[in-house]
């Protein structure tokens, strides 16, 4: 199975920003230091994957990817588009995958974590996040300086605050009791320059060179850099025609970034933005 692979300059989008600012055609507002708005890749993709909701670039230049509900593990060959599948479980509300190791860990909804080999990926073993806690989350991503996973809520009633995290230790297996840290709402609001932006976290990976996190929001169409902290250092509109429903991110150790939509237009897909260190923003 093949997906169709075409470039990111046969598309030239128009949007209005959320700010104010004049009508255009860039995918990032504003501009990404590093990375080109014009000089972008666009992969199509099977209707197999037409609601993907999750990715992570693997050491072989092949991307895994989750489609939501269904239990399957999607192998995305990054440089022709080729794929495999492996189906692992029954259909729940997949939202992320990471591949650590010898395992794939994919994050439902709920927070649980399906825990599946690489070598047998038609098995799983599954860990239930804590029932009391009503959280609802979309990212899951990896710290290698926590050695840990880290889930990313999109709803929560656990504060009013804002966005919250709680880890996973891969090595007991065990969530943690306490918030890892706090995105605070009103913070989202300053960088954001509107007291009424919303920004639900749909998506989360650390850039390996910055080594700075980025978290996407489908609800918002926004995506904001942090410290692993969680403190907000930047925040960039997406432009809605290039991103209608933004699901998934992840990057190739040279910084290459990878975003991915679900089909909410008839056709799921990937951008890929090439990384050019020192290149400052236009």
């Amino acid at each position: 199975m093949k997906f169709r692979y075409v470039t990111g300059l046969l598309y030239i989008f128009m949007f209005s920003c959320l700010t104010g600012c004049s009508r255009q055609g860039k995918s990032f507002v504003p501009d990404i230091p590093g990375y080109s708005a014009t000089n972008h890749q666009v992969i199509i993709l099977d209707k197999e994957l037409l609601e993907i909701s999750g990715m992570y670039y693997l050491p072989d230049s092949r991307i895994a990817a989750i489609n939501d509900e269904d239990g399957k593990v999607f192998l995305i060959n990054s440089a022709n588009g080729d794929y495999t599948v492996t189906k692992f479980g029954r259909k729940r509300d997949y939202e992320d995958v990471v591949a650590v190791g010898d395992y794939y860990y994919v994050l439902e909804s709920n927070g649980n974590i399906h825990r599946v080999p690489v070598a047998m990926a038609n098995t799983e073993e599954e860990f239930e996040f804590p029932r009391e806690k009503k959280i609802e989350f979309e990212s899951l991503y990896y710290d290698p300086s926590l050695q840990k996973l880290v889930l990313v809520s999109k709803e929560q009633r656990e504060t009013k605050k804002g966005v919250i995290t709680y880890t996973f230790s891969m090595d007991s297996l065990q969530f943690s009791d306490d918030i890892l840290y706090e995105i605070r709402r009103k913070d989202i609001h300053a960088h954001m320059k509107d007291n009424n932006a919303e920004f639900k976290p749909s998506a989360a990976a650390i850039h390996p060179v910055l080594k700075k996190l980025f978290i996407l929001a489908s609800i918002g169409k926004a995506m904001m850099q942090c410290s692993l902290d969680g403190k907000i250092e930047a925040i960039w509109q997406l432009n809605p025609d290039q991103f209608p429903q933004p699901e998934g991110i992840t990057f190739a150790p040279n910084g290459d970034m990878f975003i991915s939509n679900e089909g909410v237009n008839g056709k799921a897909t990937i951008l890929r933005f090439p990384y050019t260190p020192g290149v400052p923003a236009k």
